[in-house]
């Protein structure tokens, strides 16, 4: 099986044909130069023994250059993209897709940070696939080492290999699910005239919670956050701490003033949950009423 790596290199070479090119690539891109396309193309070898790759910047520019969908560079054009792109995966009870289609909510970006309750931005994920949705992932470095405690789910440092890797898990092609680093200013989820239609902060760490609230924006997730709120686009943050300090208190009261929608990962039993993740999927289905995804995690109250 091909990587996603193996095929943003073939479709390099299938781009520089379509513009004539590597000089013309590059100017068609926005390059100054072409030497860099040049040394990319050759595989360089930098001074600290890495190799120059066609990373997600370099990736969508390419794709905007050259009028490719988002994601294009990704896929196997050579005619066996059964290899590295599965089929869609079909809605399961657990989402069901709006009927309309315009629910309004098209694109939501997800951010998993360092707090305990990684299964409910995991299977949030999931759910939102299967909706039809499409994601835009980032998380935190601390958010790696909650995914491997809580799940055993190895999160790759990588935003390439992570796409990679929950794509197959979650049988989705790479436009439906991309995955961003924390310090890829040029992603789409840093810019206002490109974002999300929402954003879930799921689970949120205090530290997030204090920097979006008090206007942070030293990596992607702090930025998209605020790129939200100025947007005035729904952002609702799931906090995972257990007791609330006053400045925890504070911080999420700025939140909520600010007209996101504070909801904590708390399981109602009326609903007589029989497991876990029945308590997981009671939090993951107020999520998406908040967002106004249609689903059938849990029955309707009086329904």
């Amino acid at each position: 099986m091909k990587s996603i790596m193996d095929n943003r290199f073939e479709n390099f070479e299938l781009l520089i044909r379509e513009a004539g090119g590597v000089a013309k690539l590059a100017r068609r891109c926005g390059y100054e130069k072409a030497a860099y396309l040049y040394q990319v193309r050759a595989k360089t070898v930098r001074p600290n023994g890495q190799t120059l790759q066609i990373g997600d910047r370099m990736a969508a520019k390419l794709e905007k250059g050259m009028n490719k969908p988002a994601g294009w560079m990704d896929f196997d054009h050579n005619g066996d993209a059964q290899d590295m792109v599965p089929a869609p995966k079909a809605a399961t009870p657990a989402a069901v897709p709006s009927e309309s289609g315009n629910n309004g909510i098209h694109t939501v970006t997800l951010a998993f940070t360092g707090a305990s309750g990684m299964p409910y931005g995991v299977r949030l994920l999931e759910v939102l696939l299967q909706a039809g949705k499409n994601v835009q992932l980032v998380y935190s470095q601390a958010a790696q080492i909650v995914a491997q405690q809580e799940m055993d789910l190895k999160l790759p440092a990588s935003a390439a290999e992570a796409q990679e890797m929950l794509c197959q898990r979650f049988n989705v092609s790479a436009p439906q699910l991309r995955v961003f680093g924390r310090e890829e200013w040029f992603a789409a989820p840093a810019s206002g005239n490109s974002a999300a239609d929402a954003m879930v902060i799921c689970p949120a760490s205090m530290g997030t919670v204090a920097a979006v609230a008090n206007g942070l924006s030293e990596n992607l997730i702090e930025r998209a956050a605020d790129v939200i709120i100025k947007e005035r686009r729904p952002l609702i943050v799931v906090p995972r701490e257990t007791p609330f300090s006053t400045i925890h208190l504070e911080n999420l009261l700025k939140l909520a003033q600010a007209g996101c929608t504070v909801l904590p990962p708390a399981a109602g039993f009326y609903t007589k949950p029989q497991s876990v993740n029945d308590m997981v999927d009671f939090v993951v289905a107020r999520i998406l009423d908040q967002l106004r995804i249609p689903h059938s995690l849990m029955p309707k109250w009086g329904k």
